[in-house]
């Protein structure tokens, strides 16, 4: 990928992640809410964020050790 394209992709996870936050900020500080469900929502949180950069850094592990016929074989 080209540098323009990752740019435009972290722009683009910035913003999701930006709004994801908002949302969360006013679940998060919502008195009505109890104080244990909120920290089993941060805590699943976390580990959904934990497992995605697990599984991310593993793909592209994987992906440069692949062998340069099959890249062009799937490209």
């Amino acid at each position: 990928m080209k540098t323009l394209e990752y740019f435009a992709l972290a722009l683009i996870g910035i913003g999701i992640l930006g709004i994801i936050g908002w949302a969360a900020r006013a679940f998060f500080v919502d008195p009505e809410i109890p104080l244990a469900l909120r920290v089993l929502a941060g805590i699943a949180t976390v580990g959904f964020v934990l497992l995605l950069g697990y599984v991310s850094v593993d793909r592209i592990q994987k992906a440069r050790k692949e062998p340069r016929e099959i890249k062009e074989v799937k490209h």
